[in-house]
């Protein structure tokens, strides 16, 4: 039985594409510094992704036969950190399995960070437009990119190139997370956010999940794909959908203080590549994403704290 590697198994991806290797009865191998909540330990190697040495023997044991790179870093992070995470431990990686010498599909798991700014009439965005990334992590991303690219056999590498993944489990880090823990709170009376009229390719995780595992199945080595659903929403819509499922009567206010940096009005996926070469097409809408997030939210929120 073919052996899959995932790495990055405790992020808001890398758990999903545990999972659904595991409803397939996969042979499937975690891997990191920490075995992920509920995974048999059984199936899980220590190692250190920006510690060689560990690395390098994780791989050897285990032998596999396709890797899906999942773990990094998102923002907020500072620049150096995102180059190690990103950027440094995909080199790594890359090394540790051309040194087991064994051929090998790795899929990394890039993003629509990495194309920067797009104008809104080259949308949607095609894997061919060119990589301007506008800010630190976007260039770590991108460069975990250029290194798996060039990277030599006996591997056969494919870049995943994710535009924006929402779902259940996803970081308070991000906006739909932020917004659902906040609704969930005590004084939601008022609710001050940042700007909410850009549009993003949002796509469920899960179905992220299902395409990092075709791609690890079908996609042709030395390719890059585009992952999202080729629509946009605003981000103001996924709020008010929120904000529905509360059942609150909620006052949202811009915060000047929140806008952050200037990214792009909209950004949407092309898609052909990836639906015409795998067969791959997400399944779950932009509203049952948004619902299933909702739930796994208030089920998170009624956990106990832990010291």
């Amino acid at each position: 039985m073919r052996v899959w590697l995932v790495t990055g198994g405790s992020g808001f991806i890398g758990r999903h594409v545990l999972t659904a290797l595991d409803q397939e009865a996969a042979n499937v191998v975690a891997l990191g510094r920490r075995c992920p909540p509920g995974w048999d330990p059984r199936r899980f190697v220590v190692a250190d992704l920006n510690r060689p040495e560990t690395l390098t023997r994780a791989i050897e044991e285990i032998q596999p036969d396709s890797v899906i790179h999942a773990a990094g870093r998102t923002p907020p992070a500072d620049a150096d950190t995102l180059f190690r995470d990103n950027t440094l431990s995909t080199i790594h990686l890359l090394d540790a399995l051309k040194l087991a010498g064994k051929p090998c599909r790795l899929v990394i798991a890039g993003s629509a960070a990495e194309y920067g700014q797009v104008e809104i009439e080259n949308l949607p965005i095609s894997e061919t437009h060119p990589s301007r990334p506008m800010d630190a992590y976007g260039l770590s991303k991108w460069l975990a990119t250029c290194a798996a690219m060039i990277a030599t056999p006996p591997g056969e590498v494919i870049s995943a190139r994710i535009f924006n993944p929402i779902g259940p489990g996803q970081s308070l880090n991000q906006a739909f997370g932020k917004f659902a823990s906040q609704l969930l709170g005590n004084d939601t009376s008022r609710l001050f956010v940042g700007n909410l009229e850009p549009r993003r390719d949002f796509i469920d995780v899960r179905d992220v999940a299902k395409a990092l595992i075709e791609l690890g199945r079908q996609g042709i080595a030395g390719q890059i794909y585009n992952v999202g659903t080729g629509r946009s929403h605003r981000v103001g819509e996924g709020l008010e959908h929120l904000i529905r499922l509360s059942g609150k009567s909620v006052q949202v206010r811009i915060d000047s203080n929140l806008l952050g940096t200037l990214g792009p009005i909209d950004s949407r996926a092309d898609v052909c590549r990836i639906f015409d070469q795998t067969g791959w097409q997400p399944t779950i809408s932009f509203e049952q994403s948004l619902n299933d997030l909702w739930r796994d939210a208030e089920r998170r929120s009624r956990l106990p704290l832990t010291a």
